[in-house]
C-alpha cells in the first residue's frame, strides 16, 4: 500500500470527518467558498493570462470572474465601457480582444487596419448568418421568412439550392441596380423626399417666428417624408404610427440583448403596431404589383420601384397568409432608413445652425445649387447632384457623422481566418468598433471631440495632393454604414436626403438660436447608429 496517499483508510477518513463541527455557520462558509472559490480562481487564471495570446493564437482574453458567463455582465453594462477600459489599460487604441460570452467568442478589433483587412476577408468573415438572427429578433419575423431570406448564403448553407428563389442574391442585384449613384430609382426618391418635406414645412411653418425643440421637429418633418419616397402614399405615416417607432428603436439594444418585456415595457408592442401598418400596407398594394410598369420608378401605392420588386421577390418565397412574415422582411429595410437618417441628419442641421460662422457659409455654397419650388409648396428645391458636390456642405455632413454616428459592423467567422497576427476561430463573431476610431485621440487630434469641418478641406497653403492623402485616411477611420460586402445599399440615398434637409433649413429658413449650443450627444447608446442628444434644444424659425 501506497503510504503517501492520505485517508486510504475508510476509518482514518471517518475519524477526520468526525472532527469536523458541522455546524449552520460552519455550513454556511463552506457554501460561500464553494460559490467564491471557483469565481476566484477563474479571476487569478484569466488575470495571469491577460495580453497574452489564446493557445490557438487569438487575440488575448480579458480577466472575467464567472465561468461560462464570461463577459456577459460587462456586456450588459455596455460595450462603450469595456472598450474604454481596455484602451485605458492599452495606454493606446487598437489592440484587439476576445470575449466569452456564455460559452460563445465574441472578437472586438478596434483597430482601423484590422477592420479594413477584415472586410476584406468576405469570403470567410460574413454578415450573412446574423440576417436570421437579425430578422427574428429585432424585426419580429417568422421562421418560413428567416429561411427564406438565408437560402444560398455564400460559405454558409449551399444545401438545397435547387427550386428555390435565392432571395438575398436577387434583392443585391436591385440595391446596385436602384441606389447606385445617378441611378432613376434613386434620383426619383431624393425628388419625392423633397417635395413631401417641402410641403410639410410649408404647412409647419409661417412667416412669424414659432418655437421648435429641433430634434423632434426634425423626427415629425423627416419621418413621414421618407416613409413615403421608400413605401408611397399606401403605408401609414401618422403621428401615432411615428409615436410608436421611436418608442421601439430608444429599446433596439435592449431587444438585440433579449431584455424580457418588464425591462422595455412597451417597446415590442409599438414595434407591433409598426408591424401592423405594414401589414395593412401589404394588403393595399399587394394585388396591384404586375400592374405597372417595370419603367415607372415611383408610384403612389408602393413608393419606390424597388420596394414593388421586393414586394413581388417575398411572394414568391413566403405563404400568402404569412402576413408577419412578409412585414418583418419589408419592417428591416424601413427601419433602416428612417432609424439612421434621420438622427444624422438632425445632427447635421444642429451644427450647421449653432456652431458660429457655419451658417453663413453654407448659405452662400448652398444658394448655388436652389432651384425654384415644387407644386404645392413655396419653399425651394435643389439640383441634389450639385449639393452631393459642395465642399463645405459635404465637410459638414462628414464631420456630424464622425461626432454623431456611431455604427457598429459585426460578422461571424465561417472558417478560422487570419488577420494581422491573430487568429480568429470558426463559429466566433467579430465586433468592428469604427466608433472607437472615429472619436480617439490618437487619430484625429487633441481637438477630437470639436466639430472642426475643416478636417475634410484642404487646409490652408497645404499640397493638394497631401490634403487628398490626409482626407482619404481620415474617410478610413470614419464608417457610419459598415464597410465590405455588406455596406449599407441605402447610403446614397441616406446622404442625398441629409444633404438635402440640410439645405432646406438653411436656405428657407430663418433661425433665431437664442444664444444655443449643440446638445451633448448621448454616447451611452454605443453601437446603435445615429445618436439622441442628451437633451434637445429649443430654437425659433420662421419662412423667409
Amino acid at each position: 500500500m501506497n503510504s503517501s496517499v492520505p485517508y486510504s483508510n475508510p476509518g482514518a477518513i471517518l475519524e477526520a470527518l468526525s472532527l469536523i463541527n458541522f455546524t449552520p455557520g460552519t455550513v454556511a462558509l463552506y457554501s460561500i467558498l464553494a460559490a467564491v472559490l471557483p469565481l476566484i480562481y477563474t479571476f487569478t487564471v484569466t488575470t495571469l493570462n491577460d495580453g497574452k495570446r489564446t493557445k490557438d493564437g487569438e487575440p488575448p482574453v480579458p480577466p472575467y470572474w464567472v465561468p461560462f458567463i464570461g463577459h456577459g455582465f460587462g456586456l450588459m453594462g455596455g460595450l462603450g465601457g469595456m472598450l474604454a477600459e481596455y484602451r485605458k489599460a492599452d495606454g493606446k487604441p487598437g489592440k484587439p480582444r476576445t470575449l466569452k460570452v456564455f460559452g460563445k467568442k465574441i472578437y472586438l478589433l478596434s483597430d482601423p487596419t484590422d477592420i479594413s483587412l477584415m472586410w476584406r476577408k468576405s469570403k470567410t468573415i460574413v454578415f450573412d448568418p446574423l440576417i436570421e438572427f437579425t430578422l427574428r429578433t429585432i424585426f419580429n419575423g417568422t421562421d418560413t421568412a428567416a429561411k427564406a431570406l438565408s437560402v444560398g448564403l455564400p460559405g454558409v448553407d449551399q444545401k438545397g439550392l435547387e427550386g428555390k428563389v435565392e432571395w438575398m442574391k436577387q434583392v443585391h442585384h436591385m440595391y446596385i441596380r436602384d441606389l447606385s449613384p445617378n441611378t432613376p430609382v434613386l434620383e426619383s426618391m431624393t425628388r419625392v423626399y423633397i417635395r413631401e418635406l417641402n410641403i410639410m414645412l410649408a404647412k409647419e411653418t409661417r412667416k412669424e417666428f414659432v418655437e421648435v425643440d429641433l430634434f423632434a421637429w426634425i423626427k415629425k418633418l423627416m419621418f413621414p417624408a421618407s416613409g413615403r419616397a421608400l413605401f408611397g402614399y399606401k403605408l401609414n405615416l401618422d403621428d401615432e404610427v411615428a409615436y410608436h417607432f421611436w418608442n421601439w428603436d430608444r429599446a433596439f439594444l435592449e431587444i438585440v440583448k433579449f431584455y424580457p418585456d418588464f425591462m422595455i415595457p412597451g417597446a415590442r408592442a409599438s414595434r407591433d403596431k409598426v408591424t401592423e401598418a405594414l401589414v395593412e400596407w401589404r394588403k393595399q398594394v399587394k394585388d396591384l404589383r404586375d400592374t405597372i410598369d417595370d419603367d415607372v420608378m415611383w408610384d403612389e401605392n408602393f413608393g419606390a420601384r424597388l420596394i414593388r420588386e421586393r414586394v413581388k421577390l417575398t411572394e414568391q418565397v413566403l405563404e400568402e397568409d404569412d402576413h408577419l412574415g412578409h412585414a418583418g422582411i419589408h419592417l428591416s429595410i424601413f427601419w433602416g432608413l428612417e432609424a439612421n437618417a434621420i438622427p444624422a441628419a438632425s445632427w447635421t442641421v444642429a451644427h450647421a445652425l449653432l456652431v458660429p460662422g457655419v451658417l453663413e457659409k453654407l448659405k452662400a455654397e448652398v444658394s448655388t445649387a436652389v432651384r425654384p419650388p415644387v407644386e404645392g409648396s413655396p419653399l425651394p428645391t435643389f439640383d441634389v447632384d450639385m449639393l452631393s458636390k459642395l465642399p463645405f456642405l459635404n465637410a459638414v455632413w462628414q464631420e456630424s457623422m464622425r461626432l454623431g454616428v456611431s455604427s457598429l459592423s459585426p460578422r461571424m467567422v465561417i472558417e478560422d481566418t487570419e488577420i494581422n497576427g491573430y487568429m480568429y476561430k470558426k463559429g466566433g463573431m467579430i465586433q468592428a468598433c469604427s466608433p472607437v476610431v472615429q472619436i480617439e485621440e490618437e487619430y484625429w487630434g487633441k481637438d477630437v471631440m470639436e466639430f472642426k469641418p475643416e478636417r475634410w478641406l484642404p487646409y490652408p497653403r497645404e499640397d493638394v495632393t497631401a490634403a487628398g492623402k490626409r482626407i482619404r485616411d481620415y474617410q478610413s477611420k470614419i464608417r457610419p454604414f459598415g464597410g465590405g460586402v455588406s455596406i449599407c445599399p441605402g447610403r446614397h440615398f441616406a446622404g442625398q436626403e441629409i444633404l438635402a434637409t440640410v439645405a432646406v433649413f438653411v436656405m428657407a429658413f430663418e433661425w433665431d438660436t437664442m444664444g444655443k449650443s449643440v446638445p451633448e450627444i448621448n454616447r451611452q447608446l454605443f453601437g446603435v447608429g445615429a445618436l439622441p442628444p442628451k437633451s434637445d434644444v429649443r430654437l425659433r424659425v420662421r419662412r423667409v
